[in-house]
């Protein structure tokens, strides 16, 4: 019985402290059951928590950040058919769509893909919907129930309204480059994630250009 506890032990207690560490690196709770499920999953083309109430498509087409929380919150909507690229230290409240392809208005059944970058620092409120080829630059705000129809590449503004528009620029000189006390791209640690990508994410295309992986 002794035997059996120590082998119990000596498994669960280095994943309950690898749990732990991650803890620091998201905003949003994450259960250790969902920490531990993707730990033994065979499919991790998802490699950040997802609430399971939101949904990803074409995650090849994906790159999310470090410690950015794009989906822990419920009806989430990631449609990557063109690219969706998330920055570092995004935040994403609830009932979030970013469209990066949309069906040509001329045949349905075709889809014309553009891809959606989302910068450093931005901040998505809820029920937002992004569409097809926007950017939006670093430390970007989108308040809650805005349609982002067009791009706003130089950041550091509040935008509201449908379609969203500058309603107040921020001061660069007052923005605070937060940094977490653990730092992970997903559920992956920094420091061990090209080894994972090189061997999970070998599809997805922005992983063999992107210098943060590193």
């Amino acid at each position: 019985m002794k035997t059996i506890l120590k082998k119990i032990l000596f498994y669960l207690f280095p994943l309950i402290k690898a749990y732990v560490d991650f803890s620091y690196s998201i905003t949003n709770k994450v259960t250790l059951w969902d920490f531990v499920h993707f730990r033994f999953r065979k499919d991790k083309n998802v490699y950040w928590p997802l609430h399971k109430n939101s949904e990803v498509t074409h995650p090849q087409n994906i790159f999310v950040g470090i410690n950015s929380n794009a989906g822990t919150r419920p009806g989430c909507y990631l449609q990557g058919n063109g690219g969706i690229y998330i920055g570092n230290y995004v935040h994403f409240a609830s009932n979030i769509g970013i469209i990066s392809g949309n069906h040509d208005v001329y045949n349905q059944m075709q889809h014309v893909n553009r891809e959606v970058r989302i910068g450093d620092y931005c901040w998505i409120g809820m029920n937002v919907v992004i569409l097809p080829g926007v950017v939006l630059g670093t430390r970007t705000i989108v308040g809650a129930g805005s349609i982002v129809t067009k791009s706003f590449p130089d950041g550091y503004c509040i935008l509201a309204g449908n379609p969203a528009k500058i309603i107040k620029n921020l001061d660069k000189d007052k923005f605070v480059a937060t940094q977490f006390k653990t730092e992970y791209y997903g559920f992956i640690p920094k420091n061990k994630f090209r080894k994972f990508s090189n061997k999970h994410l070998w599809n997805n295309k922005y992983l063999n250009k992107n210098e943060q992986s590193e």
